[in-house]
């Protein structure tokens, strides 16, 4: 079995951000893991697998022990660059092959 989990997460926002890169979406979730668990929160590896501007998705892989308090920094996460927004998980697991999309998903 793995010994990451990997998150497909969609993010929602009110109107457009001023930018929307990968660095500043990465540090948005990197500040609310440290907002939310404190130091311990912010010392957890969090990578950023995939980046997709154009339908604000990205892919996200963290130490599977980390998994529920990265699933509960994302569901908290309420402002990106001073515009209201979430998170929305769409699919998470150990298995990164399962977040490949076929056809029918678009």
């Amino acid at each position: 079995m793995s010994e990451y989990f990997y998150f497909d997460v969609e993010l929602k926002f009110a109107r457009d951000p001023d930018q929307l890169l990968p660095i500043y979406v990465k540090a948005s979730v990197e500040q609310s893991l440290q907002k939310v668990f404190g130091e311990i929160g912010g010392q957890t590896v969090v990578d950023l697998l995939k980046f997709d501007a154009l339908r604000r998705r990205i892919i996200l892989r963290v130490p599977k022990n980390f998994y529920v308090k990265l699933r509960a920094a994302l569901t908290l996460i309420g402002e990106f660059q001073g515009v209201p927004c979430h998170f929305l998980v769409r699919k998470a697991t150990p298995l990164l092959l399962t977040l490949v999309e076929t056809h029918l998903q678009f």
